[in-house]
């Protein structure tokens, strides 16, 4: 009866008769699930998306047990997926793709409808390599890669040079064409390519290899293959001109770049909210690049606007996006296991006697309910709990970052004005080291900007960096030298503590302590660990908290820590403590920070 299904170019006309193919009582539920199957791909061609949707989960649904690994698993998994990316859901649409390709993966299937096994698992790939999960990506581009093998058609040679640039970029590093992994498969790709000669293979190549020099920081190679990728298509131009921009930004060719920034600028309509936040970096760049100082300003600032609402957008939708494939993945789960039960019941009912059989299975039942009953008090237990730990966690996290962004202005503005000190005594030497050491900095912090801690080095790389700066704005006026204990030195890229924590109190040293002493000042960062709290001393033999000059100067910057400490003694860090004073009989101002590591 199944076969005789057929996908009409008139789907609305077969939907009516596939839903009353449904209806059929005793049908085998392998047959049943494929009919849903086609009743979903039928509702999608009829744009009925959310009836669609439901369609394919029944089709999921009704599938035995005995077929959950098998072949109509893989079709209406990957048509879930499918349909879930359709409405940009892609956390959903990565979850049943991934589903898909592992059921190929595993069983070795060989699908054809209403997409080959080679498209599935490349699909998956990419899906996992855009939510950072090279493994997978990896794994599903390589098996696509073996189904294709001996498939002489364009579209396996368009698949397989895709999937061979998903596996150069998943081994890009700064080492560029040196690693042999990314060699290896970019001629892959090179060889298959040559033999199409498709302008659209000629672009993904391009591009990729352009990105894999910018990794390595060649920039005259990723110049030259970001501007063959844009001969090849023309079509994404905004793509384009936002990478060459930032090419010629790293290259100091300021002229092109300006025309770059204009061509850009023609295009934002087509900007997505990742590619304009690519912009904004690259406008702040050109900006400091070109000493426009207040523009770089603005864009800042309209940068953070930008990725923090785009971050609470995304937010939202995961959260949306989660919590509703976490019900389906739960119903699912729910489902297989109450439909073994009901397999072992049926088989055992064929072994006993009915008055024997009723009792059993009345005794079953009677235990079943109870113990879903148990189950789902301990869950809403758990779940309760689960989301007051998430709430206060949630909060405590934005409170953080709340006032670290408090901070970020303060320290740039800080930086800006001695900028404008330099400026102004015509010091274009130091003025340029300056800019260098600043630019440095900014994207040092536009790195780490989403991350709670960092490690030590980079801590210290970026202290040092900034007291560079200070020692050039204000020439002799202090030395300073940091001094690590050897377990330190020993763990330095392991240990991670909360960013920006140390800074402020240099910066309180320099501009206060130094301000009115005729000495050359001097700032000893002494850091050292001990039962897993590690300890950061800063001397400095500045004129001391209780100079009359410095009384009623309250730091912003050393107010904001402070709360940040009291912010991390609630959360993981509950043994962090903050203490400033004078140095006994000498001059100037001791602090002491302890951090939990």
């Amino acid at each position: 009866m199944f076969n005789r299904v057929k996908i009409s170019k008139q789907p609305g006309e077969e939907v009516s008769h596939l839903k009353q193919l449904t209806k059929i009582h005793h049908l085998d539920s392998t047959i049943l699930s494929q009919i849903y199957f086609y009743l979903s791909y039928d509702l999608h061609a009829d744009k009925q998306d959310s009836a669609s949707i439901e369609a394919i989960k029944k089709s999921l649904d009704v599938l035995p047990l005995s077929q959950k690994n098998g072949l109509q698993a893989a079709i209406s998994s990957y048509w879930i997926g499918y349909l879930e990316e359709k409405k940009e859901h892609y956390y959903a649409a990565t979850y049943y793709y991934t589903q898909a390709a592992h059921l190929i993966d595993q069983g070795n299937l060989r699908l054809h409808f209403p997409k080959s096994s080679s498209h599935i698992l490349f699909f998956a790939a990419e899906l996992n390599r855009h939510n950072n999960r090279p493994e997978l990506a990896a794994r599903f581009a390589r098996k696509s890669i073996e189904l294709l093998n001996g498939d002489t058609s364009a579209v396996a040679k368009d698949l397989s040079v895709a999937a061979n640039l998903i596996l150069s970029m998943g081994h890009s590093d700064n080492n560029g064409l040196t690693n042999d992994s990314v060699r290896l498969y970019l001629n892959r790709a090179f060889r298959i390519k040559e033999q199409t000669k498709r302008a659209s293979l000629d672009y993904n190549y391009n591009l990729a290899k352009a990105q894999i020099f910018y990794d390595s920081k060649k920039w005259d190679s990723a110049l030259y293959y970001q501007l063959e990728a844009h001969k090849s298509d023309t079509t994404n131009a905004f793509g384009n001109y936002n990478n060459l921009l930032g090419l010629y930004i790293n290259m100091n060719r300021l002229s092109d770049a300006h025309k770059a920034e204009q061509e850009v600028t023609k295009r934002l309509h087509e900007a997505d909210a990742d590619d304009y936040l690519i912009y904004l970096e690259n406008k702040i760049a050109f900006a400091i690049a070109r000493g426009d100082y207040k523009t770089a300003q603005s864009g800042f600032k309209e940068y953070i606007r930008k990725r923090k609402d785009r971050e609470e957008n995304e937010n939202r939708k995961a959260t949306n996006e989660i919590s509703s494939l976490y019900k389906m993945i739960q119903k699912d789960q729910q489902i297989g296991t109450l439909t073994e039960n009901i397999d072992n019941v049926t088989t055992q009912l064929n072994f006993n006697k009915l008055w024997l059989l009723i009792i059993v299975l009345f005794s079953l039942l009677l235990l079943i309910v109870l113990l879903l009953l148990i189950l789902d008090l301990r869950r809403k237990k758990l779940l309760a709990e689960n989301r007051r730990v998430s709430d206060l966690n949630s909060k405590l996290e934005l409170e953080q970052r709340l006032l670290r962004s408090q901070m970020d202005p303060h320290f740039i503005f800080n930086c800006l004005a001695g900028i404008r000190a330099l400026v102004r005594k015509e010091q274009i030497q130091d003025t340029l080291i300056y800019l260098d050491l600043f630019s440095v900095l900014m994207r040092e912090k536009l790195t780490a900007a989403n991350e709670r801690d960092i490690d030590l080095k980079s801590e210290i790389g970026f202290l040092e960096n900034y007291l560079q700066l200070q020692q050039i704005r204000l020439p002799g006026k202090f030395d300073y030298v940091f001094e690590l204990a050897d377990d330190v030195t020993d763990m330095i890229d392991e240990i991670e503590i909360p960013a920006m924590l140390i800074q402020p109190f240099l910066e309180n040293a320099i501009l206060h302590g130094f301000k009115s002493v005729t000495y050359k000042g001097h700032i000893r960062i002494t850091i050292t660990v001990h039962n897993e709290l590690l300890t950061v001393t800063i001397l400095d033999n500045g004129c001391g908290i209780g100079a009359k000059n410095i009384q009623t100067h309250t730091s912003r910057a050393t107010q904001i820590v402070r709360e940040r400490i009291q912010f991390l003694q609630t959360a993981s860090y509950s043994m962090a403590s903050l203490s400033i004073g004078p140095i006994e009989n000498a001059s100037g101002t001791i602090v002491i920070l302890q951090i939990p590591v």
